[in-house]
């Protein structure tokens, strides 16, 4: 189920995360699912964990030499085995370049701290031109 980066993605990680159990609750609630004894993560939770201030500066960088922006397209979750909540997971990203269309594609890989695969995720994420209304914004 890994895929192997490509030597010229950017890399990043592995970053430790916690499925935490307030946190996943909160995600339940603000997503709309019901409340549940059952100790498995959503399914998308995981996006939770790509919203790191390291993950978002190599976004920006990745933008940095051009006048535009990252629009989410679409993202894709494919799971090895469950998430617990409560258990800890090592995250792994990479991020490279498309050209046509003009997008970053990120990868995430989530692992036990065992090395045990448990997801690979990718997000599409368009370049588009940053709208006047933008100029000079982060």
């Amino acid at each position: 189920m890994a895929i192997e980066p490509a030597s010229d993605d950017i890399r990043l990680g592995p970053f430790r995360v916690v499925a935490d159990e307030e946190r996943v609750a909160r995600y339940r609630r603000e997503a709309g699912f019901a409340d549940t004894l059952e100790k498995i993560v959503p399914v998308a939770f995981p996006a939770v964990w790509m919203t790191t201030s390291e993950i978002g500066e190599a976004i920006r960088a990745a933008l940095a030499a051009e006048n535009a922006i990252a629009v989410h397209e679409s993202q894709d979750f494919r799971y090895c085995a469950p998430l617990r909540v409560g258990e800890s997971y090592d995250l792994t990203v990479s991020m490279r370049r498309e050209a046509s269309p003009p997008r970053l594609v990120v990868n995430a890989f989530v692992a036990t701290q065992g090395g045990e695969a448990r997801l690979h995720a990718e997000a599409l994420l368009r370049i588009v031109p940053r709208p006047a209304a933008l100029e000079g914004a982060l």
